[in-house]
């Protein structure tokens, strides 16, 4: 594309006034007194980025290569202060590189510095002498990530003047970082979806700072913030589901930053911490006060150029799946940096105000507070590297001392699934142990209905113990329910209590959730556990895993590569007895884990017929639960016994073969009428404009990577026009109801209708199902709660009228007296209502299932727990039938945040699954996103059962 005039670009991007002189409008900027050049002087023979790249950075998107060209010169050129290690690479294979940066001095003994940074990390077992002498020789390494959302582009372009700056100044201030910090540079945390965006923007742009201009308006189909797979890469780094993620992770295990800022866009204003009140229970006042040590840093070095900021405000730090939480429970410092030029603003964005923001702004932003992070972390390096080993020594304490000092996973029916919960805390660094021989609690709580009691665990138990190095990080991600900080409850309860008040069309106060409040792993990923008070001897060994990633060559022959991930354990599979034992009747195999519905689909694609016992079955003499999966020998052919034991190896799956049909006491044996023969799914997954992208990239990602199932991705607006005939399942991600109806409207609605008479499988998942619940769409007869309901003052002090709902339950109301002292509402709406559910930011219930129905094949417990975000909760459906239900009475919450006299009242007796038959086929109905980010492992059953068995139900 055709570039501005050079003389053109330099009035923009230096144009300094005289004094009394005004400026033209577009001309007032923030950078406008900025050089990336006024802390030298700099050595001579190390280039400056522009000199590689052929313009000034902030000038134009820079592309990976050129990225990675301009750091390498610069690294190769100053090679007494850089050293250059590849850690990874990206799914799209751009190679992942760090840059650390420090004295000549340190650079020559880095070796043992990362030797003494291990021992920091690991304070078992030395001395205090021995550790305080390690600490007062070691630097403070300070980690700096760059553009995890690939469209907040300013960080990618800061990594090259930052590392430009600590590779060839001599200004002594910068000499003091160089000698007191080790500074860990990551140009690119997400290098795929970064090219994506930069691709398209620089195809479009042209540079004008209209907010409406098409090149501020990214398609669906680039979505730069997102990974190759639409994964959020700032959610990811507790599960490290993705390459990327796991790579870094890697990385931060081997450097143990002690101070760690991850470099984000685009708000109105800069923001820096210190965070909101929020924050995670498991940081103590130390972490706040070195907030702001660093809070104020920053603000004197943007108080300099008169650049405005802000700090608390919405971003909390309460998740442990972010990019500076988690860090910081390692025992960092971990801030996330927001600045408000450039990425998906363009190069140029004009302000509500009229004043123009622009990428070199945002780029200038992110360089000034790296800078002075890593300055500020060498003043006080010594204070910081003691503070981080009393962290990690802390850590060890607290799991001594605390209620919560061991979790205990149970292999249980699916031992790979539980095997890869304990792989992802094993890239966690977290410390796990396999049982050797039993072991006893006398106090252990179960997760899954909190009963406590004293618990005998088998052999083959995996033992966390909280006293570790990583206990904090270990706690924070394994405990059943995060503790929310009290002030900051009461503030949203507040807000909460006014918002009912209101009428019906009055503004309302926004919440201060910035994620969901639930996310417990042996919760999302269904393995049975327990967490203990005591801490009995336990004999075995810690686990490791077979090779850092599964694109390794050592991971591709390795045994414990299932299902696309690598186990720290071997998971029985294969044929029981050995491919030589050759049954005369069947081959059987249970659903009850994950990887069964990965050899079921991966069979019937290869051509092999498969049958689903819809009732348990008896074959030579065993039962066999409902869901069991039969291959019958005479109605395949004889390539049949090597490949379903190679296929039920990938997957993680063991199989028995059967000599004989007979049911030797059992009501249905596997020749019954009960067992339905499976047609190979042909699969459509609905993206495009108002569809979820990371919805759709978890689907994605898991039906690809974790199942090897193949689908065929069509846009929103093919299902108004397309041969639906082609598919047997037609998968509609997390979506825009509003966008949904606008795109199809009735007729779209019908066509998908005619299809599921015709046999078709219809899944949807959260705003999908909402859509398909609507009056005009009637895809299901379930109906939204709320959804022209009367008014009900159930919770709200100060109704002036009662209404019936109210009364009935009792909670009669009082007079405006009974309002809160210090009351900011002027009075209560005469429609005040709380008949509708309030969004939930995302937390965890309990559903009773239908253990009859195909849909729950695989599930023998008489609940599962499930994540609900939103305001969609749904009637039951009159006419099809309600799979799993919230339970009218019982045990219903099970962890994070819920709404008083709203939440539990109006999701009680809901449906969670619905399967509406129409004609020969079906609609499936989730009430939320079921494979959310890869997390939720314990619903993949649920949705691969509509996938296989939907076409042939």
């Amino acid at each position: 594309m055709r570039l501005l005039p050079f003389a053109l670009l330099a009035s923009l991007f230096a144009t300094v006034p005289l004094p009394g002189q005004r400026l033209a409008t577009d001309s007032v900027r923030d950078d406008r007194a900025f050089s990336f050049y006024s802390r030298g002087p700099y050595r001579a023979g190390i280039p400056r980025p522009e000199q590689i790249l052929g313009y000034d950075v902030g000038e134009m998107n820079t592309q990976f290569a050129l990225q990675e060209k301009t750091l390498l010169a610069i690294a190769d050129a100053a090679k007494d202060r850089v050293h250059v290690e590849a850690i990874g690479s990206s799914y799209e294979r751009r190679t992942m590189r760090l840059y650390i940066v420090s004295s000549p001095e340190n650079i020559a003994r880095l070796d043992a510095i990362r030797a003494d940074l291990d021992r920091l990390a690991d304070p078992r077992g030395a001395s205090q002498a021995e550790l305080d002498a390690i600490a007062a020789r070691t630097p403070a390494v300070v980690m700096v990530n760059e553009s995890v959302h690939g469209n907040e582009s300013p960080g990618f372009e800061a990594g090259m003047q930052t590392l430009y700056q600590l590779a060839a100044s001599e200004e002594p201030a910068t000499l003091d970082m160089l000698k007191n910090t080790v500074v860990v540079l990551n140009p690119s945390t997400n290098p795929d979806g970064h090219e994506r965006f930069t691709v398209w923007y620089n195809s479009i742009g042209v540079r004008t700072p209209d907010t409406f201009s098409m090149e501020k308006d990214e398609p669906w189909s680039i979505q730069g913030r997102f990974n190759h797979y639409r994964f959020d890469m700032n959610r990811d780094v507790m599960t490290t589901t993705q390459r990327e993620a796991q790579t870094l992770v890697r990385a931060m295990l081997r450097w143990h930053p002690m101070v760690a800022i991850d470099q984000h866009g685009q708000v109105t204003t800069y923001f820096f911490p210190p965070t909101a009140a929020q924050l995670n229970q498991n940081f103590d006042q130390s972490f706040v006060r070195w907030m702001e040590i660093f809070g104020r840093a920053n603000a004197s070095a943007f108080d300099r150029y008169g650049w405005m900021y802000y700090s608390r405000d919405i971003f909390d730090f309460f998740g442990p799946f972010y990019w500076d939480s988690w860090p910081s429970l390692n025992g960092a410092i971990g801030m996330t940096y927001e600045t408000d030029g450039g990425g998906w603003k363009g190069i140029l964005w004009r302000r509500e105000d009229g004043s123009i923001v622009s990428f070199r702004d945002g780029i200038a932003k992110h360089f000034t507070t790296a800078l002075a992070t890593i300055q500020t972390t060498a003043e006080h390096h010594a204070e910081r590297v003691r503070d981080y080993l009393a962290f990690r020594q802390g850590a060890i304490a607290a799991g001594r001392t605390e209620a919560m000092k061991r979790v205990v996973l149970v292999p249980g029916s699916d031992p790979g699934r539980a095997a890869e919960l304990v792989a992802t805390l094993l890239r966690g660094g977290i410390e796990v142990r396999r049982a050797k021989s039993g072991f006893g609690s006398a106090r252990a709580h179960a997760y899954a209905d909190d009963a406590v009691c004293s618990r005998r665990f088998d052999a083959g138990a995996y033992v966390i113990d909280l006293a570790q190095p990583q206990g904090r990080v270990a706690k924070a991600v394994l405990e059943p329910n995060a503790g929310f900080d009290s002030t900051f409850v009461r503030a949203q309860l507040a807000r909460y209590q006014r918002n009912i008040r209101r009428g019906a069309n009055a503004p309302r106060e926004g919440y201060e959730f910035y994620d969901v409040t639930a996310w417990s792993l042996p919760v999302t990923f269904g393995v049975e556990a327990y967490w203990t008070e005591d801490v009995a001897g336990v004999d075995g060994d810690l686990l490791q895993l077979p090779a850092e990633e599964p694109a390794l060559p050592q991971a591709q022959t390795s045994a414990r590569l299932v299902g696309g991930e690598l186990l720290p354990v071997d998971i029985a599979s294969g044929i029981a007895g050995g491919v030589a034992r050759r049954p005369q009747s069947a081959y059987l195999f249970s659903a009850e884990r994950n990887g069964s519905a990965r050899l079921a689909y991966q069979l019937l694609i290869e051509g092999y017929r498969v049958s689903s016992a819809t009732r348990p079955v008896e074959a030579d003499g065993k039962s066999w639960p409902r869901g069991t999966y039969i291959v019958r020998v005479a109605r395949n052919d004889s390539t049949l016994p090597a490949r379903i034991d190679a296929l039920a190896r990938e997957s993680g799956v063991e199989v028995t073969g059967v000599n004989s049909a007979f049911s030797a006491s059992a009501q249905y044996g596997i020749g019954s009428e009960m067992i339905a023969e499976l047609k190979a799914p042909r699969i459509a997954l609905v993206g495009g404009d108002g569809v979820s992208q990371t919805s759709y990239g978890a689907i994605w990602w898991s039906l690809e990577r974790r199942y090897g199932i193949r689908f065929t991705p069509v846009a929103v607006r093919w299902l108004a026009s397309g041969d639906l005939s082609a598919f047997n399942v037609i998968i509609i991600p997390d979506a825009s109801g509003g966008a949904l109806n606008g795109a199809l409207g009735k007729e779209g609605a019908d066509r998908l209708r005619a299809w599921m008479q015709a046999g078709g499988t219809l899944i949807t998942m959260g705003g999908a199902s909402e859509w398909a619940a609507r009056e005009n769409v009637n895809l299901t007869s379930s109906r939204l709660v709320g959804a022209g309901a009367e008014r009900d003052t159930t919770g709200i002090p100060g109704a002036t009228t009662d209404t019936a709902a109210a009364k009935a339950r009792g909670r009669e109301k009082t007079s405006d007296r009974s309002q809160a002292q210090d009351d900011l509402l002027a009075t209560t709406s005469p429609s005040a209502t709380n008949a509708s559910p309030v969004e939930l930011a995302g937390s965890h219930f309990d559903v009773a299932l239908d253990r009859t129905h195909w849909l729950t094949q695989g599930y023998e417990q008489p609940q599962i727990t499930v994540m609900m975000s939103g305001s969609s909760f749904f009637k039951l459906s009159k006419e099809g039938a309600n799979v799993g239900v919230f339970p009218k009475t019982g045990k219903l919450y099970r962890a994070g945040f819920v709404w008083p006299n709203n939440t539990e009242r109006l999701l009680r007796g809901t449906a969670f699954l619905i399967e509406e038959p129409i004609g020969d086929g079906h609609l499936v109905l989730f009430a939320n996103d079921p494979m959310f980010r890869g997390w939720w492992r314990a619903l993949d059953r649920l949705v691969l059962n509509a996938v296989l068995l939907g076409p042939a139900m």
